[in-house]
């Protein structure tokens, strides 16, 4: 059988699920689970790939390339630090309940700090002549903003705009502008000219449509870099779970009342930012 074929046999697995009668029937749980299990287990990794892609094929394109080097080089430490320290391996069976605990304790630390850095992520935010022209029309003449958006506006024009026209009007005659933006301001931006109207597919319309492009394009590599992480944390979950069961045996040894498992991964407020 077939990788694709196998796989359909999983889908007409679950989807049997929809048409069962719960209420007369016997039901062999164990077998849908493991149907509905394959199939999360699918989505999560083609997600993954899907991800890995995108930073490869984009990232370089609207980020810098140190940051993404340091970003993989963190990335990688987490990993080499899930494997040195496999539970499994003698160099934690042999520990002590404290050591264990101080090494789930630096994993954390890395862990944060992949995720602080991530969102400390800068975008090389390129528009020509032409859309930087565009956008200071559309914000500051055409857009109407009402009693909530007037601090949206606000924010935007003070932390980014005024800096990046002050940048525009230091020579108007460039072809091209390349402003550092994080993603909090580039979502800022798409809210605040998402509802604009061009009539016709007319030069304006192009120049609007490629302004969004270059929105989604940063978007897209952020979005990314999302899964990424929550990949991590989910190994992160999986590398706890197993130190925890490490851990119980040297508790009871020690006659200590257990108090949280080590599953749970322990975040600091840097959690990546949420895109809408």
């Amino acid at each position: 059988m077939t990788e694709n074929a196998e796989f359909q046999s999983v889908l007409d697995k679950a989807k049997e699920l929809e048409s069962i009668d719960f209420k007369n029937e016997e039901l062999d749980y164990n077998s849908y689970y493991e149907a509905i299990a394959s199939i999360a287990k699918k989505n999560t990794n083609y997600k993954q790939e899907e991800a890995e892609n995108i930073i490869s094929d984009v990232a370089n394109q609207v980020v810098d390339t140190d940051f993404i080097a340091e970003l993989d080089k963190k990335r990688e430490a987490i990993k080499d630090f899930i494997r040195k320290y496999d539970p499994n391996s003698d160099i934690i069976k042999n520990m002590t309940l404290v050591d264990v605990e101080r090494i789930y304790s630096i994993f954390n630390y890395l862990l944060n700090s992949y995720i602080q850095y991530l969102n400390e992520m800068t975008f090389n935010f390129e528009v020509t002549n032409q859309e930087f022209k565009f956008l200071d029309k559309v914000l500051v003449r055409e857009t109407e903003y009402d009693g909530d958006e007037v601090f949206n506006y606000t924010e935007f024009i003070e932390s980014f705009w005024e800096s990046a026209k002050a940048e525009y009007e230091k020579d108007k005659s460039k072809g091209s502008f390349v402003f550092k933006i994080n993603i909090k301001k580039i979502l800022l931006l798409h809210h605040l000219i998402k509802g604009h109207k061009v009539k016709g597919v007319t030069i304006e319309f192009k120049i609007f449509r490629n302004v969004l492009y270059k929105i989604a394009q940063t978007n897209r590599v952020f979005n990314a870099y999302n899964i990424i992480v929550e990949r991590l944390k989910d190994d992160a979950k999986l590398w706890g779970t197993a130190l925890d069961a490490v851990i119980t045996p040297k508790e009871v040894e020690a006659g200590i009342e257990k108090a949280e498992t080590l599953g749970e991964v322990t975040l600091t407020e840097t959690s990546v930012t949420e895109l809408r």
